[in-house]
């Protein structure tokens, strides 16, 4: 079996998180190997993600911060 570009799309997150079974992920693999488009947004998606963990890793959190949200999210 061999995934197409929606196909591929569709599993591009999951792929990204590494959270399909090995078998989809040889897929997506093999269809980012050899289709230029969809490496391209895989290439996008990557560098997005990349940011931002950069970016929150250098943000400093409120020590407070899961306290305040437990409570928001208990008191809805």
């Amino acid at each position: 079996m061999n995934l197409n570009c929606e196909e591929t799309y569709k599993r591009m997150q999951d792929y990204l998180d590494r959270e399909l079974s090995p078998r989809e992920m040889a897929l997506v693999k093999d269809h980012l190997d050899s289709c230029g488009i969809c490496s391209e947004e895989f290439e996008f998606e990557l560098r997005v993600l990349r940011k931002i963990g950069r970016t929150l890793s250098d943000t400093e959190i409120p020590s407070d911060l899961v306290e305040r949200v437990f409570a928001s999210l208990g008191s809805s």
